[in-house]
C-alpha cells in the first residue's frame, strides 16, 4: 500500500481542516468498473458481478464503548447525532470522483463522539486484488483539499475482502481538536462475527 499524502501506516497526525460553516470532512472510497468479461468458471462462482464497495464507520465513546454506526444501507445512513452521514450505496464504481463516501460535521459533534473508525468492505464475491485502482481519502469539505490519501493495494492485503484503512479520533493537541491514524489493516472476515467489537482493538 502506499500513502500519498498523510501519515505513514500505523502512525498519527493532527487533521487539519478548515474550521469555518459545520467543519466538514469527508471520508471517500472511489474504485475503478469492472471492464473485462466473466468467463464460464467466474458465472460458476458467481464471480459475473461488478464490484461492489462500501465504506463504513463505528463511532465510540472515550470509555471506548460502542455507540454508533453509519453504513451504505438506507437504515444506516446518517447517526443519531446528524452529524455523520453516508452519501447511498454505489454498486460500480462508475463515474469520477468518490463512488461513496461519509461526511462528518465536527462542529457541535456531540461530546459521546470520540473515535470513528472506518472499514471498506468489498461486498460482491471479490477480493481486493480483483478491484481496479481502489483508494480512499479524507479530504476538506471546504476546499475538497486531501489531507489524508493511500491506495488499498497493499500486496499482503491483495486476497482480502476488508480493509481498516483510518481512524480519527478527538485530539486536544491537534489544532482542530482532531488526528487520524492510518491504521491499513487487512482482517480475515470470515474470523469476524461482530465488528465493533473486533474494532475495540484499534481503540
Amino acid at each position: 500500500m502506499s500513502t500519498t499524502i498523510g501519515p505513514d501506516i500505523g502512525d498519527n497526525a493532527p487533521l487539519d481542516f478548515t474550521m469555518k460553516a459545520r467543519h466538514r470532512v469527508v471520508v471517500g472510497l472511489s474504485w475503478d468498473p469492472r471492464i473485462d468479461k466473466a468467463g464460464f468458471f467466474d458465472k460458476l462462482k458467481g464471480d459475473n458481478q461488478q464490484h461492489d464497495l462500501d465504506v463504513i464507520c463505528f463511532v465510540y465513546d472515550d470509555q471506548g464503548k460502542y455507540i454508533d454506526y453509519v453504513g451504505a444501507e438506507a437504515q444506516d445512513s446518517m447517526a443519531r447525532s446528524g452529524k455523520i452521514y453516508h452519501s447511498g450505496d454505489d454498486m460500480t464504481g462508475e463515474g469520477d470522483g468518490d463512488d461513496e463516501f461519509i461526511s462528518l460535521e465536527f462542529a457541535d459533534m456531540p461530546p459521546e463522539v470520540y473515535q470513528i473508525i472506518f472499514v471498506v468492505e468489498v461486498r460482491s464475491n471479490h477480493a481486493f486484488e480483483d478491484v481496479d485502482a481502489p483508494e480512499i481519502r479524507v479530504a476538506d469539505g471546504m476546499d475538497n483539499k486531501n489531507l489524508f490519501h493511500t491506495f488499498l493495494d497493499d500486496p499482503e492485503g491483495k486476497s482480502a475482502k476488508a480493509c481498516i484503512p483510518l481512524k480519527l479520533y478527538r485530539d486536544m493537541a491537534a489544532e482542530t481538536g482532531w488526528s487520524i491514524q492510518n491504521i491499513s489493516d487487512y482482517p480475515d472476515i470470515t474470523g469476524i462475527e461482530d465488528w465493533a467489537g473486533y474494532l475495540s482493538r484499534y481503540l
